[in-house]
């Protein structure tokens, strides 16, 4: 497995802050303002973290790996809206995930993200920047 977690090496004082706040009040929106102005000053920079969406330039920072294709069937990439299932509300394993992609795809692990982040609204199980980011999942198999 490879996983890029720079983003949350960045600016850890200022992603505390947002996150003692619960979700949709005043205090975390100024907070996280704060926070999302500060993220762009980092982005794309050898101080901060690396997004290509925002710039060509970043893949020359990608972070990459290889195994035999041999021990390959199935490869999933997951934004972290998508993968906080397992990184940050720690609800299933990486197996689990695989074994829910094979039976439901994408949309079935999407929904059971969503599932969870329904159950603490206001971010005060899990501290985080809102309520429900933005989750995208490719999937193969062969």
């Amino acid at each position: 497995m490879i996983t890029d977690l720079r983003v949350d090496e960045v600016l850890p004082e200022l992603r505390a802050e947002v996150e003692q706040y619960e979700t949709h009040t005043p205090e975390h929106k100024e907070a996280l303002q704060r926070f999302v102005a500060a993220q762009r000053q980092a982005r794309n920079t050898p101080a901060g973290y690396w997004v290509a969406a925002a710039g060509q330039e970043a893949a020359d920072h990608a972070i990459v790996g290889s195994t035999p294709m041999e021990d390959v069937h199935a490869a999933a990439v997951l934004s972290d809206g998508a993968s906080r299932l397992v990184t940050e509300y720690r609800m299933t394993t990486w197996p689990e995930v695989f074994a829910t992609l094979r039976a439901g795809g994408p949309h079935e692990l999407i929904d059971a993200v969503r599932k969870v982040e329904a159950t603490d609204p206001t971010g005060r199980r899990w501290p985080r920047y809102k309520s429900g980011d933005d989750a995208s999942v490719a999937f193969c198999q062969w």
